[in-house]
């Protein structure tokens, strides 16, 4: 019965996928479409992705770190200011390792953090929990 409630609870959440690389995007959202969403959005870029969180109440924000014009921390801090992320948990993919950079995002308020490329499992869990979807 669990399992029914969650995946009902999975096709009404809708998911901001920020992402300028297409191989990355395509990947994520065949694991997201796996793991039985339906509903994403999708941005290439951190300006965009503000523009689509003005038009659409998500409930979970996936974006990478490094892309052009506006990277993911700062469309991160962007959408804070405008306060387009009540209660939205965002996750930062990102193929840097650097630890100090970690720390950057995770103190300005960054839910969780995922490397690339990106792992169905680790991915599962994340999303999971930051949804609260875990069992």
């Amino acid at each position: 019965l669990r399992n029914v409630m969650i995946d009902d609870r999975k096709k009404s959440v809708k998911i901001l996928v920020v992402e300028d690389d297409e191989a990355s995007s395509t990947i994520v959202l065949r694991f997201l479409d796996q793991m039985g969403f339906s509903r994403m959005v999708l941005a290439e870029n951190g300006s965009e992705a503000l523009n689509k969180l003005y038009l659409n109440k998500v409930d979970l924000i996936i974006s990478d770190w490094r892309m052009p014009d506006m990277d993911g921390l700062e469309f991160y801090k962007k959408a804070k200011e405008e306060q387009l992320l009540e209660g939205v948990p965002f996750l930062m993919v990102s193929a840097e390792n650097e630890r100090a950079k970690v720390a950057v995002a995770l103190k300005a308020g960054v839910k969780d953090y995922i490397l690339k490329p990106v792992d169905y499992k680790i991915l599962t869990d994340k999303v999971d929990k930051l949804l609260n979807l875990s069992t």
